[in-house]
């Protein structure tokens, strides 16, 4: 199986001159965090979709030897449009079998990776936190409402919900499909894609465990929440 990175967007929120994915966390930085907490899970080949500011990302990667993985990088030109459009163009990359989704701002223990990686796969999967009274800027997450192993519904104004979106998937073709069906009706996020499979019941969650850590960095205040939580050891690999 291969993990597909999504890294075309321009962070604006963080307000950083360069992509944010390369922005320093503990010794390093979020990619490589990313990168290694994923292959710790268990998968050592990588697509890395890149856009903004993608030689940047490209040279880093290469002087850093790649981490010693298999990387592949494919461009988006139209990284302004919806995430949703960054997975499509790496439909040929990936193949015909599921691969794991990671944003490029996730941060999310190896721990979590191999959970969702060992799950039964029958259906889509998203990584989910059921511990919602724990979530840095709860406003701000997107919210799932999750019934069983199913997966109701999901965004972030969902007026009810019991756990919170990782960032993480597990998606076979199945995406692809639908998501190339929204995009043609002009709908372009990822979030566009996974509301069709759940209206399908082919979205299903898989629980973090107690002793799992994710954090979304996409604004200043997570960013130096997630620096803090890795200064204090909270920051699981």
């Amino acid at each position: 199986m291969k993990a597909v990175i999504i890294a075309a967007g321009a962070g604006s929120r963080l307000d950083s001159e360069e992509p944010k994915t390369l922005l320093p966390f503990g010794d390093e930085t979020i990619l490589a965090n990313i990168l290694k907490n994923i292959s710790k899970g268990g998968i050592n080949e990588f697509v890395i979709v890149v856009g903004f500011q993608a030689q940047h990302i490209i040279d880093y990667l290469k002087k850093n030897d790649y981490f010693g993985f298999q990387i592949e990088f494919v461009k988006n030109d139209e990284w302004k449009r919806g995430n949703g459009v960054s997975v499509l163009i790496a439909r040929d990359a990936v193949g015909e079998n599921p691969f794991l989704l990671s944003m490029s701002d996730h941060i999310v223990s190896s721990s979590a990776i191999e959970r969702i990686l060992r799950h039964p796969r029958e259906n889509n999967l998203l990584l989910v936190d059921p511990r919602v009274d724990q979530i840095f800027d709860i406003d701000d997450a997107t919210k799932v409402e999750v019934n069983g192993r199913y997966i109701l519904n999901i965004g972030k104004e969902i007026p009810k919900y019991n756990a919170i979106d990782c960032g993480i998937f597990v998606l076979d073709q199945r995406f692809f499909t639908v998501m190339d069906e929204q995009q043609r009706s002009g709908k372009e996020s990822i979030s566009a894609g996974v509301t069709k499979l759940i209206e399908m019941r082919l979205m299903e969650a898989v629980f973090m465990d107690e002793n799992d850590f994710w954090i979304d960095i996409d604004t200043p205040e997570s960013y130096q929440f997630a620096l803090k939580e890795e200064k204090y050891g909270n920051h699981q690999t």
